[in-house]
């Protein structure tokens, strides 16, 4: 893990630092003779038109960030007050955020790298909920058992299934597909930028010299205990929420052998 470090002295427009120090990573990676293969990023458009126009480097978008948006979405839709149902909202899609959610996962890492067999799977979401299966995947329990019967509300309103149809056409994993079809995660990046906040409180401005100190303390603190293992699996008994039955990794203990090192490299530049 390394960083970059960006002040308003290069550009004084923070929108800007991103790209910027994207662009100056690449070139110290390339001074290393250090090629990069895959690009994943949490979809800052700046960014992904640099990816883009580099060579040999492939342009993906963080899959958890876009589904998390359809699920804002599609959440939108399934409540609200008694005023506005029929016409912003409907009760047929309130048990649904959450599979669509498993599915638009699912269909990603499923349509073999093809964009266009992603979009034709998020165009069948609408269809399945409608009790219509002919487009379903072939191992879906829905194509093969006869006895299948749907256990969420069967969408019979027409605007239901037009607004619900919006929300998913209106996400970005359905207008770019190209850019989650190899289905890439940032949850190093989440992690490491968890560490950095604790180092770098954001309601406190740092100087220069003492934001990059923080900084690098960051990164010591994180390359020295991320993928740590875990000491058991804690499991929860709530029925209504199945995400949580995968269960909760108990880690072990943090380390601090970075500020040992620290200390003697620091001894040792005195002898």
């Amino acid at each position: 893990m390394d960083c970059e470090h960006i002040t308003k002295s290069q550009d004084k427009v923070a929108q800007r630092h991103e790209r910027l120090g994207t662009q100056i990573i690449y070139e110290n990676l390339e001074n290393k003779n250090v090629s990069i293969k895959i690009h994943a990023h949490d979809r800052n458009l700046a960014v992904n038109k640099f990816v883009r126009d580099t060579q040999f480097t492939v342009n993906q978008n963080d899959l958890w960030h876009a589904v998390k948006a359809v699920k804002k979405a599609v959440t939108k839709i399934s409540k609200g007050t008694k005023r506005s149902e029929g016409i912003s909202w409907s009760v047929q899609l309130g048990d649904k955020v959450e599979p669509i959610a498993t599915h638009i996962n699912w269909a990603v890492r499923n349509c073999e790298q093809n964009s266009l067999k992603l979009k034709e799977s998020l165009d069948n979401i609408v269809n399945h909920y409608c009790d219509n299966h002919e487009n379903c995947h072939h191992s879906s329990r829905c194509r093969f058992d006869s006895n299948y019967e749907p256990s969420r509300i069967v969408l019979t309103n027409l605007k239901a299934r037009k607004i619900l149809e919006i929300a998913i056409k209106s996400s970005t994993i359905y207008k770019y597909p190209q850019d989650y079809i190899l289905a890439k995660d940032t949850f190093y990046v989440e992690s490491f930028n968890n560490v950095v906040n604790i180092f770098q409180d954001k309601r406190i401005c740092f100087g220069d010299d003492q934001y990059k100190l923080r900084s690098n303390l960051a990164v010591c603190h994180w390359n020295e205990n991320v993928d740590r293992g875990f000491t058991s699996v804690w499991k929860s008994r709530n029925p209504n929420a199945p995400a949580s039955q995968k269960g909760k990794k108990i880690y072990k203990k943090l380390t601090y052998n970075y500020r040992i090192n620290i200390w003697n490299r620091y001894i040792s530049s005195f002898y």
